[in-house]
């Protein structure tokens, strides 16, 4: 037991440490093949066509991984106020998760915010940005503003109930966004930092419950619940 509980405290320990080089891993990747998609899908119209052609130098920079030339790229767009919308939302995801990798904390949280105004009901990019902000509250150890981020994220994107007879019947409802467990486990490691001891119990008691079948959260989770 008190292996368990060094062992989990030293990784709530560097999850605040480290945080900024791993909270969005992946998230980019995932997120260029959707606005991949959804650009296919908005291609339809012209001035959407249009609005993916001023994105397309950008994205072509992230693609070849030369993030500065894209964060440039997608700035100097942002500025001219010539994308709006939805490709406006993508460019300001985009620059903000650069920012945030170089430790540009500020200038993410800019643009993250920017990145939500405009991402209308696109979940995926809404869901995003929302996370962005919430790792730079976690960055900055403004660890109130980042718990009711997270609540909000998992409130409305968290869509699944854990109801084991309507997983085995195939009826309970998909998560439409892909990082709503590791939400969940960061919100526990923010309640701990808050005090909050019973909420983070509860929460990682909630991540067994409804994503039990992750491996990886499940036995963090336990591990956390262990430990207290």
């Amino acid at each position: 037991m008190a292996n368990e509980s060094n062992q989990n405290n030293s990784e709530i320990k560097q999850f605040f440490i480290q945080h900024g080089t791993k909270v969005l891993v992946g998230l980019a990747l995932i997120l260029v093949v959707v606005a991949g998609v959804i650009q296919v899908k908005e291609t339809r119209k012209a001035a959407a066509a249009e609005q993916a052609e001023l994105l397309g130098v950008g994205m072509t920079y992230l693609y070849a991984n030369e993030k500065d030339s894209a964060l440039v790229e997608f700035e100097t767009q942002i500025k001219a106020g010539k994308i709006e919308g939805l490709a406006l939302a993508k460019a300001a995801l985009f620059a903000g998760n650069i920012k945030f990798e170089s430790g540009d904390f500020d200038g993410a949280a800019v643009l993250f915010q920017k990145s939500l105004d405009n991402a209308g009901s696109v979940e995926l990019v809404r869901s995003a940005a929302m996370h962005g902000l919430a790792a730079v509250k976690i960055e900055k150890a403004d660890y109130s503003a980042a718990a009711g981020l997270l609540e909000k994220y998992i409130s409305e994107f968290g869509k699944r109930t854990g109801d084991k007879e309507d997983r085995f019947q195939k009826e309970e409802p998909l998560d439409e966004v892909p990082m709503v467990a590791d939400a969940m486990w960061k919100l526990t490691l923010v309640y701990q930092q808050l005090g909050a001891n019973d909420k983070a119990k509860n929460t990682a008691e909630r991540i067994l419950e409804v994503y039990g079948d992750n491996q990886m959260y499940a036995d963090k989770a336990k591990k956390f619940i262990a430990s207290l």
